[in-house]
């Protein structure tokens, strides 16, 4: 990557958290240059590909703050970022057994809590061509990762819960209007990776 392209990088990328007092390169001519205090956000220390992550840009060039990038189990197997940010939800639940004894007048059960449940991600969003036909190739693709029914999930939300991988229970592909949209919904469970047989250190707390 070139110095300038580092450089516009790096601008862009003070100015998506708000801590940048660097006026837009194409406005040099009208203003100066103030210094930029860096403590907590240090680009110059930031990759590449870090900044790239900062400032991804959707297909209409607008900012995503929280964009989802899909990958298939095979090994070798590229991701696939969502040309436009989906809205995510994530919803979880404890695995819980009340109990109802006979004790007087004391209101309520006794509850024991077994487990934490998997979590529920619904993602909603849409997909969108670039000059106005049916956006064909992306709904393929998206039905390509809905039917294998396991994907891996990148997403900074994802990332908060600890979710790398999802399993799909089902997806919608609705009536949209506008012929270059198209609208779906995907419908998954968290999927971790567990170990079936247990060694002796394994079972140790």
């Amino acid at each position: 990557m070139s110095k300038t392209t580092r450089f516009i990088l790096e601008n862009l990328a003070l100015r998506a958290k708000g801590l940048t007092k660097i006026p837009p390169y194409w406005l040099w001519h009208k203003n100066g240059q103030a210094m930029v205090d860096s403590d907590e956000f240090d680009v110059k220390s930031m990759s590449d590909q870090e900044l790239e992550d900062i400032i991804r840009t959707n297909v209409l060039g607008m900012p995503m703050t929280s964009p989802l990038r899909l990958q298939a189990e095979e090994s070798g197997a590229a991701e696939w970022l969502l040309p436009m940010e989906p809205m995510i939800s994530v919803n979880g639940q404890n695995i819980l057994t009340r109990r109802h004894v006979n004790k007087g007048k004391v209101r309520g059960s006794i509850k024991e809590r077994w487990a934490q449940d998997d979590y529920t991600v619904t993602i909603e969003g849409i997909l969108m061509s670039k000059d106005g036909s049916y956006p064909k190739e992306d709904v393929g693709k998206l039905r390509s990762y809905c039917e294998s029914g396991h994907v891996k999930a990148l997403s900074p939300l994802l990332e908060i819960f600890d979710i790398r991988q999802l399993a799909i229970e089902n997806w919608e592909i609705p009536f949209t209007s506008g012929l270059r949209n198209q609208n779906y919904t995907i419908t998954a469970y968290s999927d971790d990776i567990y170990k079936l047989l247990l060694s002796r250190d394994d079972l140790k707390i």
